[in-house]
């Protein structure tokens, strides 16, 4: 019986890649996927994509779940401290969570307020509500995996569409922790570019293998999170991609905090995401907050030394 070859998503490397056994942890379903490393760029990604994918995005998956008034106003301060550095309630949120890396990713883009931003697999569209506050006003977001188009009274839109369907143009697209989840990165790059006006910025958050927690904790590293997570590439995965698509590479900052180091322990002692004994709440990480904050310490070391597990990378059409 002759094996199918495993063909790298990133690279299509088929040589010597080494094959493992995921298990489903953020909700505690256990179930198993087989999983390999590209021998060649080293990006991890699952063998073969489960016929029921849409059984581990439930109605209750993070990314779909709409603001209560409350949280809602909390996180247009911390999203305002961390593009702005003002706001007493913004500072203490941000001492608790460390500023909003999507935020951040923005304001190092240096967008105008009424620059033309899509936000691509935006759930409910979250990130595009802070920006708003901010005083942006040209937003969109597109995710096929909503069950219906949402418009809000202020404005924005979210479309339920593959990114194929778009046919406008950005100033700036966004991909923030949704490109692993999507089947096909060359594919979705090349759309991206396509949308992007001859002088945009892309900008890709993901997680990231050949990291110092994928390497220590291996198939209980917390951002592997199989099923969903299609493939975790690595910088010179995405630098080699964006050179085939003809995209350049223009900054990569680590940014990767103490999730890492929570989430994946749990994971070891067999403790889901969601699940009973888990560090999710913020209050049980606010009782735990020495260990929390030598988590956070040892994360900022890692990305100093570009070895955080979430890294934001800016591309611009190459010249």
């Amino acid at each position: 019986m002759t094996t199918k070859p495993l063909i790298c998503r990133i690279c299509q490397n088929t040589e010597n890649q080494r094959s493992f056994t995921a298990r489903e942890m953020m909700f505690g379903l256990r179930d198993e996927f087989p999983y390999f490393e590209c021998s060649a760029c080293g990006c991890v990604q699952i063998q073969e994509i489960p016929s029921n994918l849409p059984k581990y995005y439930p109605d209750n998956y993070y990314s779909f779940q709409k603001q209560g008034w409350l949280k809602s106003a909390l996180k247009r301060r911390w999203a305002a401290y961390s593009f702005t550095g003002n706001g007493i309630i913004g500072r203490t949120m941000s001492t608790v969570l460390g500023k909003n890396q999507g935020v951040e990713s923005v304001k190092r883009a240096g967008a105008s307020r009424n620059a033309a931003i899509l936000d691509i697999g935006c759930g409910s569209g979250d990130l595009l509500l802070l920006l708003h506050s901010l005083g942006f006003t040209n937003l969109t977001g597109a995710d096929p995996f909503i069950t219906a188009d949402i418009s809000y009274d202020n404005g924005i839109k979210v479309w339920k569409k593959e990114l194929s369907a778009i046919s406008q143009t950005y100033d700036l697209i966004m991909l923030h922790h949704s490109f692993e989840h999507m089947l096909n990165p060359v594919e979705i790059m090349a759309q991206a570019k396509r949308l992007l006006k001859p002088s945009g910025e892309l900008i890709i958050r993901v997680p990231v293998a050949a990291s110092y927690s994928w390497k220590t904790y291996g198939i209980n590293w917390v951002q592997l999170d199989a099923p969903r997570h299609i493939f975790l590439p690595t910088v010179k995965g995405i630098e080699a991609l964006a050179k085939k698509i003809g995209l350049r590479l223009s900054k990569v900052v680590h940014e990767s905090d103490e999730f890492q180091f929570w989430g994946s322990e749990q994971y070891v002692r067999g403790i889901p995401l969601f699940g009973e004994g888990s560090m999710l709440p913020l209050w049980k990480r606010a009782l735990a907050r020495g260990t929390i904050q030598s988590y956070r310490q040892r994360a900022a070391e890692l990305n100093a030394k570009g070895e955080g597990d979430s890294v934001c990378f800016h591309l611009n059409n190459a010249a």
